[in-house]
């Protein structure tokens, strides 16, 4: 198989997977036991939230380890929860950002994006009001890899009594993130997008809101529950990598783009974008087509966010950018460490083949 989906989940990081399971002294207890194998677990588990913090250029006190992007995303919004506020945020975030607003009791207020995929500053600006109270908006969007004016932001509100969260899940790894120059409250993202296990994610969290778990005291009292110390381990230790193989994937992107032989369209802008993510707009043939077409040839991509069920349900995000025609003609092509130069150029050479046996048709 061709693995081209990692938007949507990294191919696991084996060689750390095997540590774990070679050393599984060191992650078998509960961290919050006292006996010597509980300690060594707690070793594991606050060596990788320091890890986590350095990388993000914070303090451990600031990191609160979750199940998740999606449970970040929805706790920040459950604590703005509120009748009298306002809610600004952008109609192409994250579904964990829509549908958790969706059932929110404030007043929320989005923003379009451009034609390039940005969501401009000045719109965002222009709808704040005395009400306003949240603020959020993803650092690169996960369909298109455009990347937002996430700092830009920050810096208007880092003086204004508004909570500013940003979405950082298709960004750590692949961009610098340093929450100081972001000027963001609280920041999320998940483990599982840079290789590490599914079900472990990181919320920075300036100041202390509501706890999002009540129960033990672990997190310092802010999420009760087992700490999941492999979870912890595998993303503190996938996070040197991502920036390491960040030049890889930028030429596996560029050698897509340099071998297709068809007239096609970015969604969005190559400049303006992370590294990982490519998503075309293909006039020729429908998305649920070419999905079922690729995957017959052992090749994975997508045509949206993977977080809507295993749906093919066009992209609201590409809908938003252009119009339902374009998306239903749109694929998000999302590359990473495990790809290889022959992956890139069977999955070009498939789409070719498909376009010269049915140019005649079109």
């Amino acid at each position: 198989m061709i693995y081209l989906d990692y938007a949507a989940t990294s191919l696991k990081r084996v060689e750390l997977l095997k540590y774990t399971i070679e050393n599984i002294e060191d992650f078998d207890a509960n961290p919050d036991s006292i006996h010597k194998l509980g300690r060594k677990s707690k070793k594991v588990l606050e060596d990788s939230r320091k890890e986590i913090a350095d990388f993000l250029h914070t303090t451990t006190d600031k990191i609160i380890f979750t199940s998740g992007a999606s449970e970040s995303n929805n706790y920040i919004v459950n604590n703005f929860s509120n009748e009298d506020y306002e809610v600004i945020t952008s109609k192409i975030e994250h579904p964990s950002v829509l549908n958790s607003l969706s059932h929110s009791k404030s007043n929320v207020i989005y923003a379009d994006c451009e034609k390039n995929g940005v969501v401009n500053f000045d719109k965002i600006v222009e709808k704040i009001t005395d009400k306003t109270r949240l603020v959020i908006l993803q650092h690169v969007n996960n369909e298109t890899g455009a990347i937002m004016p996430v700092k830009k932001l920050g810096e208007y509100l880092k003086d204004k009594d508004i909570w500013y969260h940003v979405d950082a899940t298709q960004s750590v790894g692949h961009l610098d993130v340093n929450v100081e120059e972001i000027h963001c409250d609280s920041l999320s993202f998940s483990g599982h997008k840079l290789g590490g296990i599914n079900g472990f994610g990181v919320l920075f969290l300036k100041k202390n809101l509501h706890n999002l778990i009540y129960g033990g005291e672990q997190e310092d009292y802010r999420r009760g529950g087992t700490s999941f110390v492999m979870g912890a381990y595998t993303l503190a230790k996938s996070l040197q990598k991502s920036v390491d193989e960040r030049d890889y994937i930028k030429n596996m992107k560029k050698l897509f783009l340099d071998n297709i032989k068809f007239d096609y369209d970015v969604n969005g802008s190559v400049e303006n974008s992370a590294d990982h993510i490519l998503n075309l707009y293909i006039p020729f043939e429908k998305n649920d087509f070419l999905l079922t077409y690729l995957d017959m040839h052992g090749i994975c991509v997508s045509a949206g966010s993977a977080c809507s069920a295993g749906s093919i349900t066009n992209s609201h995000v590409i809908t938003n950018m252009y119009d339902e025609k374009r998306a239903e003609h749109s694929l998000r092509f999302s590359f990473g460490y495990g790809n290889t130069k022959e992956d890139i150029l069977k999955c070009t050479s498939v789409l070719n083949d498909f376009y010269e046996k049915n140019k005649g048709k079109i």
